[in-house]
């Protein structure tokens, strides 16, 4: 979407920065080490942020370690890191490692910074968004880049299959045989495809969320993922193999959306921007509500937040500035329009001059922005095995969806193998 105006009043917003640049700037020569990933989605958009904080704190560098591929593999590359020493200042994570990174003591608590409730929403973070960074009661990062599940709609190849995007079935099976319609309609096309391979185990957690059930228990040192919203959702990932959905990637299947070979795609809302861009002139888009099975429905939040982990106290200043700049209003704008991701930051959604009441109203924008009133946290493993858990889910995951195994068998094979991953952590 392309909102008139808006890289002028950015840019004007951002000169502004620049010439009101803080008193408390760091020493001279600081240099921030600041790690992320997903490339594909972040680096355009992280450069710029960088940039623009640079000219507003002439006196700190931003130095940006080389990307990792997904938030599952940068994570063991910062605990690893973390035996010799090597992590750091700032880390760009998924919002499903932050108990990891708590319970290894990497995490920087940032109520230190910031006092009171009301501080931080004079800098524009609602409680629902501080929530998604904090564990218990306390603020552990901040949110830069919030997605939702949602549906990917090629309306011209539903219209092919003899349907109407406004009136497409609401629940999975459903949606699964219009796939199969599409499918038949040419062996090039992908009817439909559900994004079980989404790092951090999310796309099960959705199906399990929206089902009225849980990942875990609270603590991250109990399953709940075997009871029976758990068993709905891998009979649910299995159905999807016998109606045609390929074991595809991803990556495979963005590309193919982005051509005008995918029917419908479930997938989060971080790609919304890009696939617009895509579509324009080529194939009618349109973002539809994820479905909802239960009346006791919620959605896992995905995305991004950012948290330090300098092992340095005299950085540590310097990193919280620049926490506050990427994840400010001028830098959630930049965000939003750069990806789909959604803004952490309340004044982008607030100010005309960012992002406003157009990005609010816009049609695509407003399923995503509806299921965060049903959002929840994005589950957080606890213990010493809470990388290897992600892991070994996803392998299961996978499995089933690829029609290599049945829902029967895989899902009390991995709550066993889970429970003996899960011994010994601290309740």
């Amino acid at each position: 979407m392309r909102i008139p105006g808006i890289r002028t009043a950015l840019t004007a917003i951002a000169a502004g920065l620049i010439g009101t640049a803080s008193a408390m700037a760091a020493p001279a020569q600081t240099t921030l080490q600041v790690f992320y990933a997903y490339p594909n989605n972040y680096k355009p958009v992280l450069e710029r942020i960088a940039g623009e904080f640079e000219a507003a704190h002439p006196d700190i560098r931003i130095s940006f370690w080389t990307p990792a591929s997904s938030y599952d593999t940068a994570t063991p590359q910062v605990l690893r890191g973390a035996l010799t020493g090597q992590v750091p200042d700032v880390f760009f994570t998924g919002l499903n490692y932050l108990r990891v990174l708590k319970d290894q003591d990497l995490l920087v608590p940032l109520d230190g910074f910031v006092k009171t409730q009301a501080e931080w929403e004079a800098m524009g973070y609602r409680d629902a968004m501080l929530a998604m960074g904090s564990l218990g009661s306390e603020v552990y990062a901040l949110p830069f880049a919030i997605s939702m599940p949602v549906l990917y709609v090629n309306e011209d190849l539903v219209r092919r299959a003899g349907l109407a995007v406004d009136t497409l079935p609401k629940d999975w099976r459903g949606l699964a045989e219009v796939g199969a319609k599409i499918a038949a309609l040419d062996p090039t096309y992908v009817g439909f495809f559900f994004a079980y391979d989404a790092s951090g185990n999310w796309g099960l957690q959705q199906l399990v969320n929206s089902a009225g059930g849980e990942m875990g228990t609270p603590d991250g040192c109990g399953l709940r993922f075997d009871e029976k919203p758990g068993q709905w959702t891998f009979e649910t990932l299995e159905m999807f193999h016998k109606l045609g959905m390929p074991a595809y990637s991803q990556d495979q299947v963005r590309a193919a959306f982005a051509a005008g070979t995918v029917g419908i795609y479930a997938a989060s809302t971080s790609q919304i921007a890009r696939m617009e861009k895509a579509a324009a002139g080529k194939f009618g888009f349109r973002i539809l509500p994820y479905p909802l099975p239960s009346e006791a429905s919620r959605l896992p939040a995905g995305g991004s937040v950012a948290a330090i982990t300098t092992r340095d106290p005299a950085l540590r200043k310097a990193a919280f500035e620049f926490l506050t700049f990427a994840t400010g209003p001028v830098s959630a704008t930049h965000v939003a329009t750069y990806t789909g991701y959604m803004p952490g930051n309340q004044k982008a959604l607030d100010d005309p001059e960012l992002l406003g009441p157009i990005y609010v109203k816009a049609r695509n924008n407003q399923p995503g922005l509806t299921s965060l009133a049903i959002g929840t946290g994005w589950y957080n493993w606890g213990g010493a095995n809470g990388v290897k858990i992600v892991d070994v889910i996803q392998e299961a995951t996978n499995s089933v969806a690829a029609g290599r195994e049945s829902a029967s068998q895989a899902l009390p094979a991995l709550a066993n193998e889970v429970r003996r991953l899960l011994a010994g952590c601290a309740r």
